[in-house]
């Protein structure tokens, strides 16, 4: 079960003070908010002289005792027999609040119920109520509790629909959130939280084209909302990716062009780069990027590796390592930046300094798992100290042995140990698991060689043929061509 944090707990539940994120429960289950409450004994009513004044007074005092020694079950057996004869808001409350710690439900809403029936209007009583109905699932009591907040207390119900979204995850909470924000919108259809709410829900649900529809109609409501407007802008952005990774980048750039929200501005700016690098307008994205230097001088890394980047693609290696090598005299151990350095050194045949980055990487981080396939993989490609590279990329593999890409490494590393048919089987994995990626061509052109050594020529022109068909201009299956399947068949 869960509680949902609905409720600001330094000024309900218990006295101590308390800061929930959205995957922390309602309440909080520390033992010594409740051992340091005041004693209920102290400040309810004296009880009047009635056939039951001594068992209520026993019941009190057993169960405090109950609680200075964290026996909390026995104070709350003890404090269920009091409210039943002691009509003291001041009890339930503490019931309430011990009940709630035991996450005893069936008598939380019993408390609950009697606290209500006492003080409708209490605010406190109806979040946990509106808690326990959502853990339930209960939609019809959910809304009967959030309908008497939106009256009574306008500003909590704002906060309450905002945090149902935070906490509601799997699919059926999902399914119950649409139908209570649908319900309350039909209710109050110019509620800008509840249109908010409906909007963030839509992106959840991956259905962006209502996710917009519900910011728009939010912003008429509130025009200046500084919360809407950051969400549209987040929109924009989720929207502008999606149409780069389409392919579609007069959509993509229109879109980044948009977001006006100055911490998204400099993402913004990268998606519009983005855009430039994949329409190979290469000297738009360097000016782009020279730009951003002033405009936001506390991304200096981001700047310079995607300047590296820019050079990098169109095979200026030395550019980009003098790039990278500026980056890392201002930030010198920053990863990053030490293996794209090594990435470009590799490149460069600068084996010296592509190894001495990727051990700097192992040397603060000897689990870096990217740096050990990256070290294996250029001790493998590069030199013949097999051994070393097959200690790298066991250690990488034994981090993630699923990796694709560290699959791909290890089948290399076989076929150049002249282990062929190990290699080949290695590969084949690889290709599995790199399927419909970037990496899947290298790993496709690696199965190409080792078929060709295999005397298996037809199957590596046919594997390669396929793969061309779909990048006709991949480097790593056009040097396979070039060097291997251009040849006459023997």
């Amino acid at each position: 079960m869960f509680f949902l944090k609905i409720i600001p707990v330094a000024a309900i539940v218990f006295a101590s003070a308390c800061q929930y994120t959205a995957k922390e429960p309602l309440i909080s289950t520390q033992g010594s908010v409740i051992e340091n409450d005041v004693a209920v004994s102290q400040t309810i009513p004296y009880v009047s002289k009635t056939p039951q004044s001594s068992d209520v007074l026993l019941w009190i005092l057993t169960a405090e005792t109950a609680l200075q020694r964290k026996e909390y079950k026995l104070a709350l057996t003890q404090y269920m027999k009091v409210i039943e004869v002691v009509d003291n808001i001041d009890v339930i409350k503490k019931t309430a609040r011990i009940a709630l710690f035991l996450e005893d439900i069936p008598k939380t809403e019993q408390v609950v119920s009697l606290w209500l029936e006492k003080d409708a209007n209490n605010v406190i009583a109806r979040r946990i109520a509106l808690t326990l109905a959502l853990n339930n699932r209960d939609e019809a009591v959910a809304l009967t509790h959030l309908t008497a907040i939106k009256k009574s207390h306008p500003s909590d119900f704002n906060e309450l629909v905002f945090d149902i979204q935070k906490v509601l995850r799997s699919q059926k909470d999902l399914a119950l959130s649409d139908k209570l924000l649908t319900t309350l919108g039909q209710k109050y259809p110019k509620n800008g939280t509840i249109l908010l709410s409906q909007s963030i829900l839509a992106l959840r649900q991956k259905d962006l084209k209502k996710a917009h529809q519900k910011i728009d109609k939010a912003l008429k409501t509130q025009p200046k909302w500084e919360k809407a407007l950051r969400l549209r802008d987040e929109l924009r952005m989720f929207s502008a990716n999606q149409a780069l990774e389409a392919n579609n980048f007069t959509e993509a750039l229109t879109t980044f062009k948009k977001v006006k929200n100055k911490e998204l501005q400099f993402k913004a700016t990268r998606g519009i780069i983005s855009v430039l690098f994949a329409q190979k307008k290469f000297k738009s994205a360097e000016q782009k990027v020279k730009k951003l230097f002033k405009l936001y001088p506390d991304q200096r890394l981001d700047i310079f590796l995607i300047q590296a980047q820019i050079h990098d693609k169109q095979k200026n290696y030395k550019k980009a390592f003098n790039i990278l090598t500026k980056a890392l005299q201002e930030f010198p151990t920053e990863e990053e930046a030490l293996y794209s350095r090594s990435l470009i050194a590799d490149k460069l045949d600068d084996l010296a300094t592509a190894e001495s980055d990727l051990n700097k990487i192992l040397t603060q981080d000897p689990k870096n798992v990217s740096a050990l396939n990256a070290l294996g993989y250029t001790l493998t490609e590069k030199t013949t100290r097999y051994s070393e590279a097959e200690s790298y990329l066991k250690q990488a593999l034994a981090l993630e042995p699923d990796e694709g890409s560290i699959i791909d490494s290890y089948g290399w590393l076989k076929f150049k140990q002249g282990d062929f048919q190990a290699a080949l089987k290695h590969l084949l994995n690889a290709r599995e698991k790199l399927k419909d990626t970037s990496a899947e061509n290298e790993t496709i052109a690696h199965i190409a060689e080792v078929l060709w050594v295999l005397n298996k020529k037809m199957e590596a022109r046919q594997l390669i043929k396929e793969a061309m068909l779909k990048q006709p201009e991949n480097e790593y299956l056009l040097d396979v061509k070039t060097r291997l399947l251009d040849k006459e068949i023997n």
